[in-house]
Protein backbone atom coordinates (compact mmCIF):
# COMPACT_ATOMS: atom_id res chain seq x y z
CA UNK A 1 0.00 0.00 0.00
CA UNK A 2 1.52 3.54 -0.77
CA UNK A 3 2.60 5.89 1.25
CA UNK A 4 0.30 8.91 0.85
CA UNK A 5 -1.05 11.49 3.14
CA UNK A 6 -4.74 11.66 2.63
CA UNK A 7 -6.93 14.67 4.84
CA UNK A 8 -10.75 15.35 5.11
CA UNK A 9 -11.92 18.04 2.76
CA UNK A 10 -12.93 20.42 3.64
CA UNK A 11 -10.97 19.92 6.75
CA UNK A 12 -12.84 19.06 9.80
CA UNK A 13 -13.21 20.90 13.20
CA UNK A 14 -13.29 17.42 15.31
CA UNK A 15 -9.79 16.37 14.47
CA UNK A 16 -10.64 12.73 15.43
CA UNK A 17 -12.46 11.64 11.82
CA UNK A 18 -10.00 10.46 9.63
CA UNK A 19 -10.04 10.59 5.77
CA UNK A 20 -10.10 7.09 5.25
CA UNK A 21 -11.48 3.49 7.61
CA UNK A 22 -10.79 -0.07 7.55
CA UNK A 23 -13.30 -1.13 5.00
CA UNK A 24 -11.22 1.41 2.35
CA UNK A 25 -8.17 -0.07 3.43
CA UNK A 26 -9.92 -3.70 2.82
CA UNK A 27 -10.67 -2.51 -0.74
CA UNK A 28 -7.26 -1.05 -2.24
CA UNK A 29 -5.71 -4.40 -0.13
CA UNK A 30 -8.75 -6.52 -3.14
CA UNK A 31 -7.42 -4.00 -5.68
CA UNK A 32 -4.08 -4.84 -5.25
CA UNK A 33 -4.84 -8.77 -5.82
CA UNK A 34 -6.57 -8.35 -8.44
CA UNK A 35 -4.27 -5.72 -10.21
CA UNK A 36 -6.41 -4.54 -12.75
CA UNK A 37 -5.63 -1.90 -15.53
CA UNK A 38 -8.88 0.29 -14.93
CA UNK A 39 -11.30 0.41 -11.77
CA UNK A 40 -14.75 2.42 -11.24
CA UNK A 41 -14.67 3.93 -7.71
CA UNK A 42 -17.97 4.77 -6.03
CA UNK A 43 -18.66 6.63 -2.66
CA UNK A 44 -14.99 7.74 -2.19
CA UNK A 45 -15.35 10.30 0.29
CA UNK A 46 -12.04 11.77 0.37
CA UNK A 47 -10.23 10.57 -2.68
CA UNK A 48 -8.44 7.51 -0.89
CA UNK A 49 -9.74 4.96 -3.04
CA UNK A 50 -8.60 6.92 -6.32
CA UNK A 51 -5.47 7.78 -4.98
CA UNK A 52 -4.06 4.32 -3.54
CA UNK A 53 -5.67 3.17 -7.52
CA UNK A 54 -3.70 5.95 -9.79
CA UNK A 55 -1.86 5.88 -11.75
CA UNK A 56 -4.25 3.31 -13.52
CA UNK A 57 -7.44 4.65 -15.06
CA UNK A 58 -9.92 5.46 -12.22
CA UNK A 59 -13.80 6.06 -13.75
CA UNK A 60 -14.91 8.12 -10.67
CA UNK A 61 -18.99 7.64 -10.18
CA UNK A 62 -19.79 10.31 -7.62
CA UNK A 63 -23.06 11.99 -6.50
CA UNK A 64 -21.24 14.52 -4.20
CA UNK A 65 -19.19 17.66 -5.68
CA UNK A 66 -17.34 17.45 -2.06
CA UNK A 67 -16.15 13.95 -2.91
CA UNK A 68 -15.04 15.25 -6.35
CA UNK A 69 -12.98 18.30 -5.01
CA UNK A 70 -11.73 16.40 -1.88
CA UNK A 71 -10.13 13.56 -4.65
CA UNK A 72 -8.89 16.23 -6.72
CA UNK A 73 -7.18 17.98 -4.10
CA UNK A 74 -5.44 15.23 -1.98
CA UNK A 75 -3.92 14.28 -5.15
CA UNK A 76 -2.37 17.22 -5.15
CA UNK A 77 -1.25 16.95 -2.28
CA UNK A 78 0.66 13.83 -2.94
CA UNK A 79 1.68 14.89 -6.52
CA UNK A 80 -0.27 12.53 -8.05
CA UNK A 81 -1.64 13.01 -11.69
CA UNK A 82 -5.46 13.64 -11.87
CA UNK A 83 -5.39 12.97 -15.45
CA UNK A 84 -6.05 8.72 -14.55
CA UNK A 85 -9.38 10.28 -12.90
CA UNK A 86 -12.54 9.80 -15.92
CA UNK A 87 -15.70 11.34 -13.83
CA UNK A 88 -18.84 9.81 -14.87
CA UNK A 89 -22.36 9.81 -14.23
CA UNK A 90 -24.41 8.01 -11.48
CA UNK A 91 -27.68 8.69 -14.54
CA UNK A 92 -25.92 7.57 -17.93
CA UNK A 93 -23.82 4.07 -18.76
CA UNK A 94 -20.25 5.07 -19.16
CA UNK A 95 -18.54 4.51 -22.35
CA UNK A 96 -16.02 2.13 -21.17
CA UNK A 97 -16.55 -1.04 -18.36
CA UNK A 98 -13.87 -1.61 -15.89
CA UNK A 99 -12.87 -5.21 -14.70
CA UNK A 100 -12.92 -4.02 -10.79
CA UNK A 101 -15.16 -2.11 -9.05
CA UNK A 102 -14.25 -0.22 -5.32
CA UNK A 103 -17.38 0.60 -3.38
CA UNK A 104 -17.80 1.57 -0.12
CA UNK A 105 -21.60 1.25 0.78
CA UNK A 106 -23.16 4.12 1.66
CA UNK A 107 -25.42 4.94 4.82
CA UNK A 108 -28.47 5.19 2.47
CA UNK A 109 -29.17 1.44 0.90
CA UNK A 110 -31.50 3.27 -1.27
CA UNK A 111 -28.59 5.34 -2.87
CA UNK A 112 -26.79 1.65 -2.68
CA UNK A 113 -29.08 -0.36 -4.81
CA UNK A 114 -28.44 2.75 -7.55
CA UNK A 115 -24.87 2.48 -7.01
CA UNK A 116 -25.34 -1.52 -7.86
CA UNK A 117 -27.51 -1.26 -10.48
CA UNK A 118 -24.93 1.26 -12.22
CA UNK A 119 -21.97 -1.19 -11.54
CA UNK A 120 -23.92 -4.32 -12.79
CA UNK A 121 -24.09 -2.21 -16.25
CA UNK A 122 -20.61 -0.90 -16.39
CA UNK A 123 -18.28 -4.14 -14.81
CA UNK A 124 -17.17 -6.49 -17.43
CA UNK A 125 -19.35 -9.99 -16.88
CA UNK A 126 -15.82 -11.73 -15.75
CA UNK A 127 -15.63 -8.69 -13.36
CA UNK A 128 -15.83 -8.18 -10.07
CA UNK A 129 -17.27 -5.60 -7.60
CA UNK A 130 -15.88 -5.15 -3.68
CA UNK A 131 -17.85 -3.26 -1.49
CA UNK A 132 -16.42 -1.99 1.70
CA UNK A 133 -17.96 -1.57 5.46
CA UNK A 134 -17.64 -1.18 8.74
CA UNK A 135 -19.62 -3.98 10.52
CA UNK A 136 -20.89 -2.30 13.23
CA UNK A 137 -23.06 -1.42 9.74
CA UNK A 138 -24.16 -4.22 8.67
CA UNK A 139 -27.77 -5.14 8.01
CA UNK A 140 -29.25 -8.27 6.34
CA UNK A 141 -30.43 -5.70 3.11
CA UNK A 142 -27.38 -5.20 1.95
CA UNK A 143 -26.88 -9.17 0.80
CA UNK A 144 -30.87 -8.75 -0.47
CA UNK A 145 -29.96 -6.10 -2.91
CA UNK A 146 -27.06 -7.36 -3.83
CA UNK A 147 -28.07 -10.55 -5.05
CA UNK A 148 -30.77 -8.45 -6.96
CA UNK A 149 -27.84 -7.74 -8.86
CA UNK A 150 -25.16 -10.23 -8.99
CA UNK A 151 -25.35 -13.52 -8.95
CA UNK A 152 -23.05 -13.95 -6.39
CA UNK A 153 -22.26 -12.48 -3.13
CA UNK A 154 -19.55 -13.35 -0.80
CA UNK A 155 -18.50 -12.25 1.93
CA UNK A 156 -14.72 -11.66 3.11
CA UNK A 157 -13.35 -12.18 6.84
CA UNK A 158 -13.95 -9.50 8.63
CA UNK A 159 -10.15 -7.40 9.45
CA UNK A 160 -10.22 -4.38 11.83
CA UNK A 161 -13.96 -4.60 12.40
CA UNK A 162 -14.44 -4.03 8.35
CA UNK A 163 -15.58 -6.64 6.00
CA UNK A 164 -16.04 -6.77 2.16
CA UNK A 165 -19.25 -8.26 0.11
CA UNK A 166 -17.28 -9.49 -3.14
CA UNK A 167 -19.94 -9.62 -6.28
CA UNK A 168 -19.24 -10.96 -9.54
CA UNK A 169 -21.60 -12.21 -12.35
CA UNK A 170 -23.92 -9.01 -12.98
CA UNK A 171 -27.59 -9.89 -13.98
CA UNK A 172 -29.14 -8.53 -16.69
CA UNK A 173 -31.69 -6.53 -14.64
CA UNK A 174 -34.43 -4.85 -16.46
CA UNK A 175 -33.10 -1.03 -15.73
CA UNK A 176 -35.23 0.59 -13.01
CA UNK A 177 -36.35 4.05 -12.73
CA UNK A 178 -34.67 5.03 -9.40
CA UNK A 179 -37.11 8.30 -8.83
CA UNK A 180 -39.48 8.20 -5.48
CA UNK A 181 -42.67 10.17 -5.63
CA UNK A 182 -44.00 11.62 -2.12
CA UNK A 183 -47.47 12.26 -2.07
CA UNK A 184 -48.63 15.33 0.48
CA UNK A 185 -51.39 17.62 0.71
CA UNK A 186 -50.30 19.87 -1.48
CA UNK A 187 -49.16 18.03 -4.23
CA UNK A 188 -46.52 15.58 -4.49
CA UNK A 189 -42.41 15.85 -4.51
CA UNK A 190 -40.27 13.62 -6.55
CA UNK A 191 -37.00 12.62 -5.95
CA UNK A 192 -34.05 9.92 -6.87
CA UNK A 193 -32.46 7.66 -4.57
CA UNK A 194 -30.28 8.49 -2.08
CA UNK A 195 -31.54 11.96 -1.73
CA UNK A 196 -32.07 12.81 2.02
CA UNK A 197 -35.44 11.20 3.25
CA UNK A 198 -36.27 9.38 0.48
CA UNK A 199 -40.06 8.12 1.52
CA UNK A 200 -41.65 11.41 3.19
CA UNK A 201 -40.73 15.40 3.88
CA UNK A 202 -38.32 14.90 6.80
CA UNK A 203 -40.30 16.27 9.86
CA UNK A 204 -37.39 19.08 10.56
CA UNK A 205 -38.03 20.20 6.63
CA UNK A 206 -41.79 20.61 7.63
CA UNK A 207 -41.85 22.60 10.60
CA UNK A 208 -39.31 25.08 8.61
CA UNK A 209 -42.40 25.39 6.25
CA UNK A 210 -44.68 25.30 9.23
CA UNK A 211 -42.54 28.60 10.30
CA UNK A 212 -41.25 30.19 7.02
CA UNK A 213 -41.53 34.06 7.58
CA UNK A 214 -39.83 35.93 4.73
CA UNK A 215 -39.09 39.63 4.43
CA UNK A 216 -42.02 41.96 2.66
CA UNK A 217 -39.91 42.23 -0.59
CA UNK A 218 -38.21 39.10 -1.65
CA UNK A 219 -36.76 39.57 -5.09
CA UNK A 220 -33.60 36.85 -4.71
CA UNK A 221 -34.08 33.29 -2.69
CA UNK A 222 -31.44 30.90 -2.13
CA UNK A 223 -32.15 27.44 -0.85
CA UNK A 224 -29.09 26.70 0.66
CA UNK A 225 -28.58 22.51 0.58
CA UNK A 226 -31.65 22.58 -1.44
CA UNK A 227 -32.46 19.02 -1.44
CA UNK A 228 -35.33 18.21 -3.67
CA UNK A 229 -36.29 21.90 -3.54
CA UNK A 230 -39.29 21.71 -1.67
CA UNK A 231 -38.21 24.98 0.42
CA UNK A 232 -37.94 27.07 -2.63
CA UNK A 233 -40.92 25.48 -3.51
CA UNK A 234 -43.19 26.47 -0.77
CA UNK A 235 -41.31 30.38 -0.88
CA UNK A 236 -42.51 30.24 -4.71
CA UNK A 237 -46.17 30.54 -3.76
CA UNK A 238 -45.90 33.53 -2.03
CA UNK A 239 -43.21 34.61 -4.34
CA UNK A 240 -43.63 33.46 -7.65
CA UNK A 241 -41.71 36.33 -9.49
CA UNK A 242 -38.43 36.14 -7.41
CA UNK A 243 -35.36 34.57 -9.07
CA UNK A 244 -34.65 31.40 -7.07
CA UNK A 245 -30.89 29.64 -6.79
CA UNK A 246 -30.99 26.46 -5.22
CA UNK A 247 -27.41 24.69 -4.12
CA UNK A 248 -26.87 21.40 -2.56
CA UNK A 249 -23.45 19.11 -2.51
CA UNK A 250 -25.61 15.87 -4.27
CA UNK A 251 -25.99 15.85 -7.87
CA UNK A 252 -28.99 13.76 -7.26
CA UNK A 253 -30.66 16.42 -5.23
CA UNK A 254 -30.00 18.85 -7.89
CA UNK A 255 -31.96 16.37 -10.66
CA UNK A 256 -34.32 15.71 -8.20
CA UNK A 257 -35.13 19.71 -7.96
CA UNK A 258 -35.75 20.22 -11.08
CA UNK A 259 -37.97 17.51 -11.28
CA UNK A 260 -40.43 19.68 -8.89
CA UNK A 261 -39.16 23.45 -9.88
CA UNK A 262 -39.63 24.89 -13.35
CA UNK A 263 -38.66 28.31 -15.12
CA UNK A 264 -36.43 30.52 -16.51
CA UNK A 265 -35.97 32.65 -12.70
CA UNK A 266 -35.20 29.27 -11.04
CA UNK A 267 -31.14 28.44 -10.96
CA UNK A 268 -29.53 25.09 -10.86
CA UNK A 269 -25.60 24.94 -8.85
CA UNK A 270 -24.29 21.34 -8.02
CA UNK A 271 -21.74 22.70 -5.74
CA UNK A 272 -21.03 22.17 -1.85
CA UNK A 273 -20.28 25.83 -1.59
CA UNK A 274 -21.21 29.79 -2.40
CA UNK A 275 -18.77 30.66 -4.98
CA UNK A 276 -21.32 30.78 -7.93
CA UNK A 277 -23.39 33.45 -6.25
CA UNK A 278 -22.50 37.69 -5.80
CA UNK A 279 -21.99 38.40 -2.19
CA UNK A 280 -24.81 40.72 -0.83
CA UNK A 281 -27.44 39.60 -3.41
CA UNK A 282 -30.16 37.60 -1.32
CA UNK A 283 -33.02 38.77 0.03
CA UNK A 284 -34.12 35.46 1.81
CA UNK A 285 -32.10 32.18 2.40
CA UNK A 286 -33.90 28.76 3.45
CA UNK A 287 -31.73 25.99 4.81
CA UNK A 288 -32.48 22.78 6.87
CA UNK A 289 -28.69 22.07 6.60
CA UNK A 290 -26.87 18.09 6.60
CA UNK A 291 -24.60 17.60 9.64
CA UNK A 292 -23.69 13.55 8.72
CA UNK A 293 -21.26 12.57 6.53
CA UNK A 294 -22.59 9.19 6.36
CA UNK A 295 -22.51 7.41 9.86
CA UNK A 296 -20.31 10.55 11.41
CA UNK A 297 -21.76 13.90 13.19
CA UNK A 298 -19.72 16.76 11.74
CA UNK A 299 -20.68 20.17 12.93
CA UNK A 300 -18.34 21.80 10.94
CA UNK A 301 -20.77 21.25 7.83
CA UNK A 302 -23.41 23.47 8.60
CA UNK A 303 -20.97 26.04 10.10
CA UNK A 304 -19.21 26.59 7.02
CA UNK A 305 -22.57 27.06 5.18
CA UNK A 306 -23.99 29.79 7.67
CA UNK A 307 -20.28 31.64 7.09
CA UNK A 308 -21.21 31.43 3.59
CA UNK A 309 -24.62 32.67 4.06
CA UNK A 310 -23.90 35.30 5.49
CA UNK A 311 -21.87 36.84 2.88
CA UNK A 312 -24.50 36.25 0.55
CA UNK A 313 -27.10 37.58 2.35
CA UNK A 314 -28.61 41.51 1.63
CA UNK A 315 -28.02 43.82 4.62
CA UNK A 316 -31.48 43.85 5.21
CA UNK A 317 -32.34 40.18 3.91
CA UNK A 318 -32.86 37.03 6.01
CA UNK A 319 -31.76 33.66 6.70
CA UNK A 320 -34.33 31.10 8.17
CA UNK A 321 -32.74 27.92 9.36
CA UNK A 322 -33.90 24.77 11.11
CA UNK A 323 -31.85 22.34 13.07
CA UNK A 324 -32.19 19.66 15.94
CA UNK A 325 -32.31 20.94 19.42
CA UNK A 326 -29.89 18.55 20.51
CA UNK A 327 -27.22 20.83 18.17
CA UNK A 328 -27.46 23.60 20.07
CA UNK A 329 -26.29 26.27 16.50
CA UNK A 330 -27.75 29.92 18.94
CA UNK A 331 -23.71 30.35 19.97
CA UNK A 332 -22.47 29.36 16.82
CA UNK A 333 -25.05 31.86 14.29
CA UNK A 334 -24.41 34.41 16.81
CA UNK A 335 -20.73 34.40 16.25
CA UNK A 336 -21.36 35.02 12.72
CA UNK A 337 -24.90 37.34 12.24
CA UNK A 338 -25.64 40.59 13.82
CA UNK A 339 -28.79 39.36 15.06
CA UNK A 340 -30.68 35.64 15.66
CA UNK A 341 -33.97 34.82 16.88
CA UNK A 342 -36.18 31.81 17.94
CA UNK A 343 -39.01 32.12 15.70
CA UNK A 344 -40.47 28.97 17.29
CA UNK A 345 -39.47 25.83 19.09
CA UNK A 346 -40.31 22.58 20.21
CA UNK A 347 -38.86 19.66 21.94
CA UNK A 348 -37.37 18.54 18.94
CA UNK A 349 -36.64 21.90 16.26
CA UNK A 350 -35.65 24.93 16.46
CA UNK A 351 -36.03 27.42 13.56
CA UNK A 352 -33.57 30.79 13.70
CA UNK A 353 -34.39 33.86 11.84
CA UNK A 354 -30.57 35.70 11.43
CA UNK A 355 -29.71 38.98 10.02
CA UNK A 356 -27.12 40.99 9.36
CA UNK A 357 -28.32 44.08 10.30
CA UNK A 358 -30.31 45.58 13.06
CA UNK A 359 -34.11 46.26 12.66
CA UNK A 360 -34.50 49.78 11.09
CA UNK A 361 -38.45 51.37 10.84
CA UNK A 362 -36.41 53.73 8.02
CA UNK A 363 -35.69 50.74 5.93
CA UNK A 364 -38.14 49.00 3.61
CA UNK A 365 -38.33 45.68 6.50
CA UNK A 366 -38.68 46.15 10.32
CA UNK A 367 -39.64 44.81 13.66
CA UNK A 368 -43.06 43.29 12.37
CA UNK A 369 -40.81 41.07 9.61
CA UNK A 370 -39.14 39.95 12.01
Amino acid sequence: MKNLTLNRVPESTNQSLRAWSAADELLIDFLEEKNPESVTVYNDSFGYLAAHAAPRTVFLATDLKSQEKATLENFETNKLDSSCIIPISLLKKADKKAKIGLMKIPKSLDLFEMFLSHAAQNIYKTGFLACGFMTRNFTKQMLEIAGEYFEVVEQSLSKKKARLLILSKPKNVEKKVFINTITQEKGEIKQYFGVFSAKKIDYATQFLIENLEPPEIVETVLDLACGNGILAKEVAKEFPAAEYHLIDDSMLAIESAKLNVRGDNYHFYHNNNLEDLGSNTMDYIVCNPPFHVEYEIDISLPLRLFRAAEKKLKPEGKFQVVANTHLNYKPHLEKIFKMVKVVHDNDKFIVYSCFNAYPDKDKRWNEDAI
